[in-house]
């Protein structure tokens, strides 16, 4: 059976050596380059910080939402259509922050029962209108 010849120990402790010192400078490459384009993103952040506040460039707008029509319960007479668009508008407020909610009255449905008794309800639109 033929012997195989591995190569002196001195030899072996080169070659560990070598491939050390390239894991370490691979390494410290990429810690390099990590650390390179980390410190690139924030002085990006700055500059478009700066850009948006002199007005040399734009950031990009949302569309206004379209916010449904509010329909009230049937209620009883005495009552007006803010008292049920306007804590409906405030909704729509808090939900869309960025836009200014409005609000107007579309017309009431008015119901009489076979007594006379009338009941009112309360129709609204809404529209959201960038700040």
């Amino acid at each position: 059976m033929p012997k195989v010849i591995v190569g002196s120990p001195r030899a072996w402790a080169r070659w560990l050596k070598r491939l050390i010192a390239w894991i370490g400078v691979l390494t410290a490459v990429l810690l390099a380059a990590d650390a390179f384009l980390g410190v690139l993103g924030k002085f990006g952040g700055h500059i478009k910080s700066g850009c948006e506040a002199t007005g040399y460039c734009t950031t990009a707008r949302l569309p206004p939402p379209v916010l449904p029509n509010y329909t009230s319960p049937w209620v009883d007479g005495g009552h007006h259509a803010a008292e049920y668009c306007e804590p409906q508008a405030q909704h729509y407020q808090v939900i869309h922050p960025a836009f200014n909610v409005t609000w107007r009255a579309l017309g009431e449905g008015r119901d009489k029962d076979w007594r006379g008794h009338v009941t009112y309800q309360y129709n609204c639109a809404f529209e959201a209108t960038a700040k």
